[in-house]
């Protein structure tokens, strides 16, 4: 077990195999590399990347088809093949949020940035897409 401090959670005590391992960091976080997925509330489609080293750092964020249900299908095949294995759940994608209330719209997701995560080796990667439609500050809004 492994205790992870944070400042939204407290001192959260996990298996250590839910740390996902992001060898190259994060943008602008290149030092940071080990991170836990906790869920914001039950029911919500919204979790946080918790630093496991630094207690304040965490980012929200989303599961990208939630607002974007056809996103892989629009992007060009040599970015599409970084979601490999999302078909047979072998990997994972995340978008980080920007949440700005005074802004329209007040949630924002990074559709260019998108974070793929191995579930069977708990290795991470932030991939930035090539050629897209879609922004930095794509406007978060559910898909029917």
């Amino acid at each position: 077990m492994l205790t992870v401090s944070t400042t939204r959670f407290g001192d959260i005590l996990i298996e250590e195999d839910r740390v996902i391992h992001f060898p190259e960091g994060l943008l602008g976080f290149p030092d940071q590399k080990a991170y836990i997925i906790q869920q914001h509330k039950p029911g919500s489609s919204f979790y946080w990347l918790q630093s496991v080293d630094l207690p304040h750092l965490a980012f929200v964020i989303i599961n990208p088809f939630l607002g974007e249900k056809d996103y892989i299908k629009e992007l060009p095949p040599s970015d599409q093949s970084y979601f490999n294995g999302i078909e047979d759940g072998r990997t994972l994608a995340l978008a980080l949020v920007t949440i700005k209330p005074e802004s329209v719209p007040p949630l924002t997701m990074n559709l260019v940035g998108p974070l793929i995560i191995n579930l069977e080796t708990r290795i991470g990667r932030q991939v930035v897409l090539s050629s897209t439609r879609y922004t930095c500050k794509h406007p978060l809004i559910f898909s029917q």
